[in-house]
């Protein structure tokens, strides 16, 4: 009788230890490259005078002034906050709009679900609008 000798099938070949190496450096660069390209659009966009323009005890209206000092239209995401006197955080939304290029425009945002209703007599003290960046962990 005739021994034949088979093939591991399908054959496993371990990596070799020089693409592990450029693979980790090829991930690292592209977080590299992404978190620069963030901190580039972040520079372009400039957000002021947000001021709390109205409000009720269920809603909060926003207005601020939005910038685009870039060649490009671009959306982008914000993130809004208003807090009460004591720190504590009454309402937040993230939402995204649409800039036009080297443009400024004034804007408003309605806060309609909040963490907590507005006491009766009660004011928002603090707003922030700030541009959102997604960080890579």
């Amino acid at each position: 009788m005739r021994v034949v000798d088979r093939l591991e099938f399908p054959k496993r070949y371990k990596p070799k230890q020089f693409i592990l190496i450029i693979v980790i450096v090829l991930v690292i660069l592209g977080i590299f490259i992404q978190r620069s390209s963030v901190r580039r659009n972040a520079s372009r966009i400039q957000i002021s005078d947000v001021r709390i323009s109205n409000f009720g005890t269920q809603f909060i209206e926003l207005e601020y002034t939005l910038a685009n000092t870039g060649k490009r239209d671009q959306e982008i995401a914000l993130m809004a906050r208003v807090w009460d006197v004591e720190g504590e955080e009454i309402a937040s939304a993230l939402f995204s709009v649409k800039v036009k290029a080297n443009s400024i425009s004034k804007r408003t945002k309605m806060l309609d679900k909040l963490n907590r209703a507005l006491q009766e007599g009660e004011r928002p003290y603090k707003a922030e609008i700030a541009l959102y960046t997604r960080h890579i962990p």
